[in-house]
């Protein structure tokens, strides 16, 4: 694996001091024995699965919601839309009471519990009605799994390496979105509409099994008072700008999952094959190269490749919508690559800038913005092309990203770069 070949140095404070080798293990501050039991790699492996079980069902939406429950197709767009609202409500509220009790692990078992119950209770509903009810409850639960574990994460890893970690964090999340449509897609053809909803199921109660396994940070206390909270909170105003990062590339992922398919269409790729195949331009290089970034995250500090990637992806957005088949290849490529150079800065910065007895409602708030974001990106990208067609969406899309690299370049004159 990646992260187990060879040794990683760091320098004590002292100059006189002899460099130090340590193995990751020791570095993420478990043994060896039981890295695997309660380190990064097995709370990456439960976003994996959390994300992996939200796209898992997308295939098979129109022959469970239209043909199953006689619903429309706004209905079936409202099943994703009220998990989002159900993100964005519940994100910071998880994340504020586990800061509040100093604990992660009781929350983490009990939302992927919760949401394994949902799932299959999903199985015997019989009402679009009942559907959109539980599936709000639904999105309560699960974010206050995975975006408790991405707090976890960050408050087990050391300064020096958290980067690299970042981008397996990063990319364990993009890979199971990438990996669980296509395979919601063959549950569906082969056991029927409500296959995905069950393995979701099952898989979500793996996840609360595995979550035992996972071990509190020491730097966790207790006892904390809201006042001290929101004051700790308060206290860096350079925490705004992650979370505004991804506030607008949320914003230009909800934006792609209406106007993308619907431009490809326009240019003659019609079959759904053609578009997944471009989806995993993107998709590919976003999940596997974000490691990479996280390393030279670490070498160069976080703000150079979070403010370079992001002018850069948004220039390269403005030339989508002007692209044909044979050109958009590359460009969707570029953008992959891209992207995966923005998100570990981001997630890094939140780690670095929030205060450590309120990480869990720092990444509460991160959660709450990419939520925020991607829930309006469709509102955006159907009033976009509405006004002037495909090429102006892509336009506004990658002006959007262009501003906040402006305005945070502004802010961090004001306040100074940390």
């Amino acid at each position: 694996m990646l992260l187990s070949v060879g040794v990683l140095r760091r320098r004590d404070a002292d100059p006189e001091t002899a460099v130090v080798t340590l193995t990751l293990a020791d570095e993420l501050d478990t043994a060896p024995s039981r890295w695997l039991g309660s380190g990064v790699w097995l709370a990456c492996l439960l976003l994996f699965g959390a994300m992996f079980n939200l796209t898992l069902v997308v295939a098979g939406l129109k022959e469970f919601i239209i043909d199953d429950l006689a619903g429309t197709v706004t209905d079936a767009t409202l099943f994703f839309s009220i998990e989002t609202i159900a993100y964005i409500l519940f994100a910071p509220i998880w994340g504020l009471l586990s800061d509040r009790l100093g604990r992660r692990r009781p929350f983490i078992i009990i939302g992927f519990a919760l949401s394994s119950l949902i799932y299959f209770a999903y199985g015997a509903v019989q009402s679009v009605s009942v559907l959109l009810v539980l599936r709000f409850a639904q999105g309560a639960c699960s974010v206050m799994g995975w975006s408790l574990v991405m707090a976890a994460i960050v408050d087990r890893v050391s300064t020096s390496r958290q980067g690299r970690v970042m981008g397996l964090m990063g990319g364990s999340l993009i890979l199971g979105v990438a990996i669980g449509a296509p395979v919601g897609g063959y549950l569906t053809r082969w056991l029927g509409s409500r296959a995905p909803l069950t393995s979701a199921g099952m898989l979500f109660a793996l996840l609360a099994l595995a979550a035992f396994f996972l071990s509190e940070s020491k730097t966790l206390r207790s006892g904390i008072r809201v006042q001290e909270m929101i004051t700790a909170l308060n206290a860096e105003a350079r925490l705004l700008l992650p979370l505004a990062f991804h506030f607008v590339d949320r914003l230009a992922v909800g934006l792609f999952v209406v106007v993308f398919p619907l431009y490809l269409d326009s240019l003659g790729a019609s079959d759904p094959a053609v578009r997944g195949r471009y989806l995993s331009y993107f998709l590919l290089p976003f999940a596997f190269l974000q490691y990479v970034s996280g390393r030279v995250s670490e070498r160069t500090g976080p703000w150079p490749p979070l403010l370079i990637g992001s002018f850069a992806y948004g220039v390269l957005l403005c030339f989508v919508g002007y692209a044909d088949l044979l050109l958009l290849a590359p460009i969707m490529v570029g953008l992959g690559v891209l992207a995966s150079v923005m998100f570990p800065p981001a997630i890094l910065l939140v780690a670095e800038l929030s205060d450590s007895r309120v990480r869990g409602s720092a990444m509460g708030g991160f959660n709450l913005a990419g939520s925020l974001g991607f829930a309006l990106g469709p509102l955006l990208g159907g009033w976009a092309y509405g006004s002037r067609g495909f090429a102006f969406a892509f336009v506004v899309c990658g002006v959007a990203e262009v501003v906040a690299v402006l305005a945070a370049l502004v802010a961090l004159r004001v306040w100074g770069p940390r």
